[in-house]
This record gives C-alpha cells, structure tokens and sequence, in this order.
C-alpha cells in the first residue's frame, strides 16, 4: 500500500510538471472580493475561470490570437466578465471594449483583500 501511495504521488508530480509545460502565461485580476484568472495555453487556447463572495463562480474556454499589442479571445461562450480583445502592456493585459479591471501577470499580482 505504501508502493502505491509512492507511486501514486510521483504520477501526480509528473502530470502537473507535463501541465505546466503547456501554460504560455496566466494573468490575474481582482473580482468583486474574489478573483479571476485568464491562461494562455501555447496551443492557442486559453482558460478563464472567475469567483467571487456575492457572484457565482465559473469558467470559460476558447481560443486566443495576438495580433501586434493586442490579445484577441474568442470564447466558446459569450460572458459580460470578459472582453474579446485586451492590450498587452509589460505585464498587463487593458480590456478595450468593455469597463473592468486590468489583468496582471499572476506571478505579479497581489489582491487588495487578503
């Protein structure tokens, strides 16, 4: 049993390095008293997920294309939390279309709430 206890968490290491390998970048941003997070996937898709205290949680996916400064997304889902194209500025990513919050390189980002 404890073979396999071993073995178990060596997989588990192996498949979040195999994971990681695969992220471009993340970028974080305050919600509400929560937070959201866009990743960039070096195959062109992305992941966006979001929580907050008052706002119900979730995630979207879909594709994402960068065209000289800007970050173009396409959703697979249409969501108000995010924009369909950002400008890329050092380590932030400005929405263009809508209100909101600028997001940040995760490794970056420090939340005014904790």
């Amino acid at each position: 049993m404890f073979i396999i206890a071993i073995l178990s968490g060596v997989l588990l290491f192996f498949a979040n390095e195999r994971q990681q390998e695969k992220i471009l970048n993340s970028y974080c941003s305050e919600f509400g008293f929560g937070a959201k997070s866009i990743t960039l996937f070096k195959d062109g898709t992305f992941r966006f997920s979001y929580y907050g205290c008052s706002q119900s949680g979730g995630y979207l996916d879909g594709n994402w294309v960068l065209r000289a400064n800007f970050l173009e997304v396409y959703p697979n889902i249409k969501d108000d939390f995010l924009d369909s194209k950002y400008k890329k500025v050092d380590n932030k990513l400005v929405p263009v279309n809508i209100e909101g919050e600028d997001f940040i390189l995760c490794e970056d980002f420090k939340t005014q709430f904790y």
